[in-house]
């Protein structure tokens, strides 16, 4: 499996500028859920946040499939996670007070929540079973969830030259 590495995307035009500056520092939980689904995140193009989030949906599917290999999936995860989060660091400022929890972490846990709710949906006599019910749920609490961590990041820093 292929993981995005931070340095792997000419994030610099020739003029200096940042080609995905209008883009916000953010992704929002749609494109979240789709990179889940593999719709996006897999273009060079595509938002950091994305693409990692699509690398961790698949880690976790794997892990489901193959559960004799998860310290390697793991290690892969954690390294996912710490992107993601040294990615939203070096761009933005958070508001307020720190949160406890890294950005990295959440998308690590949506992307956990959908890979079970999916297959729950999959496997379930009844889709309208409790458990799958609830599955949906905690993944829709989550995607609001971060629609308000994702609000509580302002723009890009300023670097001023001294």
């Amino acid at each position: 499996m292929y993981v995005p590495q931070p340095d792997s995307t000419q994030l610099w035009r020739a003029s200096g500028r940042d080609r995905f500056a209008d883009r916000p520092v953010l992704p929002d939980w749609h494109e979240l859920l789709a990179a889940f689904c593999g719709h996006i995140g897999d273009q060079p193009d595509d938002h950091m946040v994305t693409r990692w989030a699509r690398a961790l949906a698949e880690l976790h599917l794997q892990r489901r499939e193959q559960p004799g290999d998860t310290g390697g999936i793991d290690e892969l995860r954690t390294q996912l996670v710490t992107f993601i989060d040294e990615w939203v660091s070096s761009r933005a400022l958070p508001r307020g007070v720190a949160r406890a929890e890294s950005l990295g972490a959440v998308v690590d846990a949506m992307a956990a929540a959908h890979v079970r709710a999916v297959h729950l949906l999959k496997t379930a006599e009844n889709v309208s079973d409790e458990q799958v019910h609830a599955a949906w749920f905690l993944l829709a609490q989550m995607a609001d969830g971060w629609t308000d961590r994702a609000a509580g990041v302002v723009g890009p820093r300023v670097r001023r030259s001294a």
